[in-house]
C-alpha cells in the first residue's frame, strides 16, 4: 500500500464521524478498496432502529477507491448498490453504476489538495447526515436540479425568456426549431436543436416539417418545440413542485406522469392530443424531431441561479400516425438545456502589446490563459500549443477571450484548447491544440512530452489548479519539461500572482508559491483580500450542483488584472528568462476597480537538504531561512540555539517546503550540549502565523544546531517521534551544522482499525 495512502486511511479512521475503516488492494487496478463507516448522527428515535425515514443508515458504508496516483488523483467515491437513488446531488452516472454523492460544487480533487483527506470526509459525512434529514436541498445551497442519467440531444435555448412563460394559468405553447441530426460512429442520430421564440401555432400548414439532407454530414430541419407550464391552485397559490424526484421519463406516458407531477399534464395532453391529430395518416420518409419543454415551479431558486424554474426538456422522434396520449409506449428522449450566448453572459475582450520570439506552449485555456494568450498572440508572439482538459460552456464566453461565432457554436461542445487555437490561427501558422489532464500527464514521461511540446522554451501554467502545479513540481516531472510560468487570480479577483521558475526549476512553482504565501501573509491588505472573509466567501460548499463555475466578476476586471501579467511575459518572451534566480510579482487591485500596485521580488535558489525518495520526504529550504538560521546561530556562540520552521508540506511531491521560521519562545533553554524548545507564547505565536496567513503556512517541525558536524543524536529521534504523533504529516527537524544541513524526518502511519503504529520512520 503506498505510503500516502496509508497515511490517508490512518487520517480517516481518527475522524469523529468515522465509525471503522477496512481496506484491501484490488489486484487488477492496483487502486487500494476502502470501505468506511459513516454515522449518519440520526436523532435517537431513528437510532434505535437503525435508519432514517428515507432508509439512510444510522451507520452508512462507503467505499472510496484509492487510485495508484493518489493524491494527484481523487478517490473514487460511491454509496451502497440499494441506495435510494430519489435523493438529490447524486451524479448522473446510469442505473448500471452505484449511486456517488455530488459532494462539492466544483473539483472533488482540488478540495483533496485545498483541504485534504480530511476535508473531504467532512463533506462526505455531511453529505449522508443531510441526507438522512432530507435537507440536502435547502434555500441556502439552492434547489438541486433533476438528476438525468443518459442524456442524449442537446437543446440551446434562451433561460430568461422560457422563464417568462408562466403566467397565472397553466398553459402550453408551440415554437419552432432548427435542428442538426448529427450521426457519430455509427450509433444513433444525435439531435442539436436551437429553440426560436417564434410562435408556433400547430396548424396542418406549421407542422409540415422541412428537412434538407447534406451528404455525409447529416439532416438539417425546422420542429416543433412545445412548452408547457404550471399556474396556481385551487386556492390560488402558485403550484409547486416541492418534491425531488429523479429523470424517469422514458416513454409518452411516463412523460405524462411527469408533466402532471409538475402541474402542467392537463395543458401539455392538450397540445400532443392536437399534435396527434395532425399526423394521423401521415409517414415521414425521415423522423422528425419534437422538442417538449417542461417547466418546474421549485420550492426556491435554482442552484446558481436567480429563479426557481427549472427547464426539463426532451425529444420524440415522430414518424407520422404517432401515439402520443398517457397510454402510449412511444419512447421519449432525454435533453440536455445548453443556454444561449447572451449579451448578460458575453463580455467583450480587450487587447494588449507584447514582444518576444521563444516558443511556448500554455497550459489551461480558460478566462487567464485566454486572454494572455489573445493578447501576446495580437502581437504576433502567442503560444504554438494549446492544452487544456475541460470543455467550452456558455457560461465561459462571460470572461473569455472567445466569442461564439453564431448561435450554434455555443453547444458544438468543442474543448477550450482546440476553439482558442482555431480562433487564433489566423496570427500564426503550426498552431496545436491538446485535451489532457495536465496533472496526471505530468508524471509520465511519454504523455508529458506530448503535453508540453518538443520544441517549447518555457510553459504557462494558466490552470489555476493546485493539483497541476505540484505535479508539474514532481522531481521526475521538472527534470523533464521547459521552464515554467504561472500566472492566476487570488481572492475573488483582487490579486494578480505570476511567478517565473528557476533554472532547473530553482527555485521550482511549488517553491515560490510556498514563498509568495509569505510575502501576502506579510503584507495587511493584500493579507486581507487573499485570506480574509472576501476569500472565504468561495470556499467550496456542499449541495451546490455538479458543474463548476469560478468566481464572479466583470471581463473588464478580469482584462485589467491580467493585462499587465501579459506585459511582463512579453518581456520575458523578448530578453528570456532570468538566468540564476526566479521571480514572484504580485499586483492587488484598487477598492474601486481604477488602479492596480505591482511587486516584484527576487528568489534565490532553494538549498536542497534532501530529494524525495523511499527513504524519506525531500527538503526544500529557502536562502532567506538559511540567512536567518545562520544569523541566529552566529548570535550564540558556543551554544545550540533553534526555534520552528515554517512552510508548507507537499504531499504529491512529498516534499517541504521551508520558508519562514519562528523564534525560540522565551523559556527556551540553551546550552552547549543541548536545546531544549520553550512553550511559553508559542501557542499564540502559532495562531497569529496561521491567522495571517489563512493557513497556507504553518509550522513543518523544528531547527536547532550542533556545534560540530554531527547527524541527528538519540534524543533528537526521541523528540522527533513524540512530536510526530501530534501531526497530520511527516515532521521536520532541520538540524544547521559546521558542515551543511542534516536532517530528520519523522511519521507514524497507524492502521485504520486498531490506531496502532504500522510504521514509524525516522
Amino acid at each position: 500500500m503506498p505510503r500516502a495512502v496509508a497515511r490517508a486511511l490512518r487520517l480517516i479512521g481518527l475522524h469523529p464521524s468515522v465509525r471503522g475503516v477496512e481496506s484491501h488492494v484490488d489486484t487488477g487496478t492496483g487502486a487500494t478498496m476502502a470501505t468506511v463507516q459513516i454515522d449518519a448522527n440520526l436523532p435517537a428515535r431513528w437510532r434505535v432502529r437503525g435508519h432514517s425515514d428515507n432508509g439512510v443508515r444510522a451507520v452508512e458504508p462507503v467505499t472510496m477507491a484509492f487510485w495508484p496516483e493518489y493524491p494527484s488523483r481523487e478517490p473514487y467515491i460511491v454509496l451502497r448498490e440499494d441506495f435510494d437513488r430519489s435523493h438529490p446531488h447524486l451524479q448522473p452516472r446510469g442505473p448500471n453504476f452505484r449511486p456517488e454523492p455530488c459532494l462539492v460544487f466544483g473539483s472533488v480533487r482540488e478540495l483533496l489538495q485545498s483541504r485534504g483527506v480530511i476535508g473531504l470526509v467532512d463533506q462526505l459525512a455531511e453529505w449522508v447526515e443531510r441526507a438522512a434529514l432530507v435537507r440536502l436541498n435547502d434555500p441556502a445551497g439552492g434547489w438541486e436540479v433533476t438528476r438525468r442519467d443518459g442524456v442524449h440531444d442537446v437543446v440551446v435555448l434562451g433561460a430568461d425568456w422560457l422563464r417568462s412563460l408562466p403566467n397565472r394559468d397553466a398553459g402550453c405553447d408551440g415554437y419552432g426549431f432548427g435542428y442538426a441530426a448529427i450521426r457519430e460512429d455509427g450509433g444513433p442520430e444525435t439531435y442539436r436543436a436551437l429553440l426560436s421564440d417564434i410562435r408556433h401555432s400547430l396548424s396542418q400548414r406549421d407542422c409540415a416539417w422541412q428537412v434538407e439532407l447534406v451528404p455525409n454530414e447529416g439532416r438539417y430541419g425546422f420542429g416543433l418545440a412545445l412548452v408547457a407550464w404550471s399556474g396556481r391552485t385551487a386556492s390560488g397559490e402558485p403550484f409547486i413542485a416541492g418534491r425531488y424526484l429523479p429523470e424517469t421519463v422514458v416513454d409518452m406516458a411516463s412523460l405524462h406522469a411527469r408533466a402532471e407531477a409538475l402541474g402542467c399534464g392537463e395543458p401539455l395532453r392538450a397540445k400532443l392530443g392536437l399534435l396527434e391529430g395532425r399526423l394521423r395518416n401521415r409517414r415521414f420518409k425521415h423522423p422528425q424531431p419534437c422538442v417538449v419543454i417542461l417547466l418546474a415551479r421549485r420550492p426556491f431558486d435554482l442552484v446558481g441561479s436567480n429563479s426557481p424554474i427549472e427547464i426539463c426538456p426532451y425529444v420524440i422522434e415522430l414518424q407520422g400516425n404517432d401515439e402520443l396520449g398517457p397510454g402510449s409506449a412511444k419512447p421519449v428522449r432525454l435533453a440536455a438545456a445548453h443556454e444561449q450566448v447572451t449579451p448578460s453572459l458575453m463580455r467583450t475582450a480587450s487587447g494588449g502589446d507584447a514582444t518576444g520570439s521563444a516558443r511556448w506552449t500554455l497550459l489551461g485555456c480558460g478566462s487567464v490563459g485566454s486572454k494572455i494568450a489573445t493578447h501576446m498572440m495580437r502581437c504576433g508572439r502567442g503560444p504554438t500549443r494549446f492544452v487544456d482538459s475541460a470543455p467550452m460552456r456558455p457560461h465561459n464566453f462571460a470572461r473569455h477571450a472567445l466569442f461564439p461565432a453564431g448561435n450554434w457554436e455555443q453547444h458544438q461542445g468543442g474543448g477550450k484548447a482546440s476553439l482558442l487555437a482555431e480562433s487564433l490561427i489566423g496570427f500564426s501558422d503550426g498552431l496545436s491544440a491538446l485535451t489532457a489532464d495536465v496533472a496526471i500527464a505530468a508524471t509520465d514521461p511519454v504523455k508529458a512530452a506530448n503535453v508540453f511540446g518538443p520544441d517549447a522554451d518555457f510553459v504557462v501554467n494558466a490552470t489555476g489548479s493546485l493539483a497541476v502545479r505540484e505535479s508539474l513540481s514532481l522531481p521526475h516531472a521538472a527534470s523533464r519539461r521547459p521552464r515554467c510560468v504561472e500566472t492566476c487570480l487570488l481572492g475573488a479577483g483582487r490579486v494578480a500572482y505570476m511567478a517565473v521558475e528557476g533554472p532547473s526549476a530553482n527555485p521550482s512553482c511549488a517553491d515560490l508559491a510556498a514563498e509568495a504565501y509569505r510575502l501576502l501573509g506579510s503584507d495587511d491588505a493584500v493579507a486581507a483580500a487573499v485570506f480574509g472573509p472576501e476569500a472565504a466567501a468561495a470556499s467550496i460548499s456542499i449541495g451546490q450542483g455538479c458543474s463548476s463555475l469560478t468566481f464572479p466578476m466583470t471581463d473588464a476586471h478580469l482584462s485589467a488584472m491580467t493585462a499587465p501579467m501579459a506585459v511582463a511575459l512579453g518581456r520575458l518572451h523578448a530578453g528570456g528568462l532570468p538566468g540564476d534566480r526566479g521571480e514572484i510579482l504580485i499586483g492587488i487591485g484598487a477598492d474601486d476597480g481604477l488602479g492596480q500596485s505591482w511587486t516584484r521580488h527576487e528568489i534565490l535558489p532553494c538549498i536542497e537538504v534532501a530529494a524525495a525518495s523511499e527513504r524519506g520526504p525531500g527538503i526544500r529550504v529557502s536562502t532567506r531561512v538559511d540567512a536567518l538560521i545562520a544569523r541566529e546561530v552566529a548570535s550564540q556562540p558556543g551554544s545550540e540555539t533553534g526555534g520552528i520552521v515554517v512552510g508548507r508540506y507537499s504531499e504529491v511531491t512529498d516534499t517541504f517546503h521551508v520558508v519562514d521560521v519562528l523564534p525560540a519562545p522565551p523559556d527556551s533553554r540553551f546550552s552547549a550540549e543541548e536545546f531544549v524548545l520553550g512553550v511559553e507564547g508559542l501557542a499564540d505565536l502559532i495562531d497569529g502565523l496561521i491567522e495571517r496567513n489563512g493557513g497556507a503556512l504553518y509550522p513543518l517541525g523544528t531547527w536547532h544546531n550542533h556545534l560540530v558536524t554531527s547527524g541527528p543524536s538519540s534524543k533528537d529521534v526521541a523528540t522527533a517521534l513524540k512530536l510526530a504523533t501530534e501531526q497530520a504529516f511527516p515532521l521536520l527537524m532541520l538540524i544547521h551544522t559546521p558542515g551543511g544541513y542534516q536532517s530528520l524526518t519523522t511519521e507514524v502511519v497507524a492502521g485504520p482499525k486498531t490506531g496502532v503504529p504500522l510504521e514509524e520512520a525516522a
